[in-house]
């Protein structure tokens, strides 16, 4: 009542990232750390957090994953008026993350004139503008006017952190003269590349205007190259960009998302986790390593980036089929007790029967809930948490089905056959491009997704692929099983990756070899990746493989770090 609604011309904010979730490092045991501040007491943190709820209202921005910050949005939103301004700095996370998809939601159809500026380095301090902030940040501009075709907003992608006050106004001066001529690259154009911020005769990054997605992350933030950026764009609508051919000349391709040829594995708390009652939320016990040489329920779970060199991988663990805990017993029998009208006595022996058929029931659940998730095993597996920089895949095939875990989902095929062509897309540069495209890269160095964000990945309509190409596709993924795959960051230094790109769009899709020629276009893209800071997050040393041999004089595979001297 005392600041009124839809009233304010400018409304600037740098407000708290605080999340209610999380409880690592120095937030273990202190309650709810959004509210958490000068010893607040437990009972206080849950009288703001209903506060907070409450206020909330109905289809909130804010929704307690995101952090206070997008609570905070919601209030610049309500408080702005028609025709009003918004200024905010925001958690990166804002553009991409899944928690964040109802207030960019907001954005694109309440406003126009949208900037978001970002910065395109290494490392989550330097794509901060906080001074205290260690985390990569965004700028927000827009006007309060829902827009009048399909939203748009302007991309500034800064390549370093301005380096004072004047250096940051005469970076703002440029965009807005830029904005003024009109004159501003277009992310679908033809011609590859953005358009640049300069500052005399020095760089100061680029512009690149883009359409809004109708939902999922706007994927342009922070991006250095944009002639990456642009060839992203086409190849998501299957085309693949040639910079030096007109775009009737481009060689299409069938794309389609992961959701339309495959379904996904489980969430792995739904594998594995229980709720605070007890109650097995996920059927299965997982140990790590597996304890038996053939298990009943193999599991493919977490990562070790020096195992996962090849296109094949081994489950790491397996599963057991929990009984139901003593937590949960308990549980049951406070049950009984409140049902039957037990407080405070010793159960009869009716009841002891009656929990101990309930403890049974639940132990059958238990197995049946096993025996749907079992039915999800696959041999394909998305990596859902990729390290750009230390890892070399981005789907795994394992030689028997098994379940697919927290950092290896399944992706459910109802024809194996597809499996290959799928496994050789996904870990190629083209497929790269994709998943890098597409994932949410708050986190410098590194591309994650969710199992839910899976099925929208663009990636090869396998479908489409004739039995004669499929057939290729597997033999040139068991040509292929033994190669070693350097980290993604080092691309374009990578034969094996070189290989396989040539193998699957020359020898599987047909198209021409040139495409695939040194200083190609695909070469092109390789060496683009592998620079960008995305991508190598700033890491100073690269993997060396090289062969040795044990005592009885067989070759073992084994690999090195070294400086380097080009970052």
């Amino acid at each position: 009542e005392r600041v009124a609604h839809d009233k304010f011309d400018l409304v600037i904010m740098n407000p708290p990232f605080t999340r209610s979730v999380g409880q690592e490092g120095d937030r273990v045991g202190t309650g709810n750390p959004a509210f958490a501040a000068f010893e607040t007491s437990r009972t206080t943190q849950r009288k703001m957090q209903s506060s907070l709820v409450r206020k909330r209202g109905k289809n909130p921005i804010g929704n307690g994953n995101a952090g206070l910050a997008a609570d905070f949005l919601d209030l610049v939103v309500r408080k702005s008026r028609e025709d009003g301004v918004i200024a905010l700095v925001l958690p990166l996370s804002a553009l991409s993350g899944s928690a964040w998809e109802q207030a960019r939601q907001e954005i694109r159809r309440a406003f126009t004139d949208i900037i978001v500026v970002t910065i395109a380095a290494s490392g989550n301090f330097q794509r901060s503008f906080s001074a205290d902030t260690g985390i990569a940040e965004c700028l927000l501009i827009a006007r309060r006017n829902a827009p009048a075709d399909s939203p748009r907003a302007l991309f500034a992608i800064l390549e370093s952190q301005p380096e004072s006050a004047v250096a940051s106004e005469l970076i703002a001066n440029m965009i807005n003269g830029a904005i003024r001529s009109g004159e501003i690259r277009r992310l679908e154009d033809i011609s590859l590349g953005g358009s640049s911020i300069r500052v005399g005769d020095t760089s100061a990054g680029q512009l690149i205007d883009c359409p809004l997605p109708a939902s999922g992350p706007w994927t342009m933030a922070g991006i250095d190259d944009a002639f990456l950026a642009q060839s992203a764009y086409h190849l998501a609508r299957g085309k693949i960009a040639l910079a030096d051919s007109p775009q009737d000349d481009w060689p299409i391709i069938a794309i389609a998302d992961v959701g339309s040829l495959a379904d996904r594995g489980p969430y792995h708390a739904d594998i594995n986790q229980d709720t605070t009652t007890g109650a097995p939320r996920g059927p299965f016990q997982i140990i790590s390593p597996q304890i038996t040489a053939i298990p009943t329920y193999p599991v493919l779970w977490a990562h070790n980036a020096k195992v996962e060199r090849t296109l094949i991988l081994k489950p790491d663990s397996e599963g057991q089929i929990k009984t139901v805990s003593p937590k949960y017993h308990s549980h049951i029998e406070s049950q009984a007790r409140r049902k039957h009208g037990y407080v405070g006595e010793s159960l009869d022996d009716r009841m002891k029967r009656v929990v101990a058929d309930r403890v049974l029931e639940a132990q059958d659940d238990l197995r049946q809930n096993a025996l749907r998730i079992w039915a999800t095993a696959t041999r394909a597996h998305y990596n859902r948490d990729l390290r750009f920089n230390s890892q070399s895949l981005i789907v795994a095939i394992t030689e028997r089905k098994c379940v697919g875990g927290r950092a290896w989902p399944s992706v459910i095929f109802e024809d194996d056959e597809q499996e290959y062509a799928f496994a050789l897309w996904c870990n190629s540069t083209l497929g790269l491009l994709m998943h890098w495209w597409t994932s949410n890269k708050t986190q410098s160095g590194r591309g994650t997704t969710t199992v839910t964000s899976i099925p929208n990945i663009p990636t090869l309509d396998t479908r489409k692929l004739s039995a004669e190409q499929l057939s290729a596709a597997r033999e040139a993924f068991y040509a292929m099983r033994d190669l070693r795959f350097l980290p993604f960051d080092q691309i374009d230094e990578d034969p094996a990756r070189a290989e396989l790109d040539r193998r699957l769009l020359v020898d599987v899709l047909g198209l021409p070899s040139t495409l695939c020629e040194p200083d190609g276009p695909i070469d092109l893209l390789r060496r683009k990746l592998a620079a960008e800071p995305q991508i190598h997050g700033g890491k100073k040393t690269r993997v060396i493989f090289y062969e040795d041999s044990d005592d009885d004089g067989r070759t073992i595979h084994r690999e090195r770090t070294e400086i380097r001297t080009d970052r």
